[in-house]
């Protein structure tokens, strides 16, 4: 009888863990929000403008008008206030 092998379950479990975890991250962002990403510790292309997260990623623009797809799994976001801008 076919069963589930553990690594099937483990790989699961792990997806389920990231898709709550990218939910997390940008829960409370908006589409336009001005953002800076971070990755181990050290912000990628300056600030940005959040887009959209799907799918495990985050979708934003940076300032010089380029579209970026990024990994929630290893990346930190900061929303700017209107004056760090």
């Amino acid at each position: 009888m076919p069963g589930r092998r553990s690594g099937d379950r483990r790989t699961s479990q792990s997806q389920s863990r990231s898709r709550s975890r990218s939910r997390s991250i940008v829960d409370n962002f908006r589409r336009g929000d001005k953002i800076q990403v971070f990755s181990a510790g050290r912000q990628l292309d300056g600030n940005g403008t959040f887009i959209r997260a799907e799918g495990g990623f985050l979708v934003w623009e940076d300032n010089s008008g380029n579209r970026n797809t990024t990994s929630l799994e290893s990346i930190s976001v900061r929303r700017l206030r209107k004056r760090n801008c």
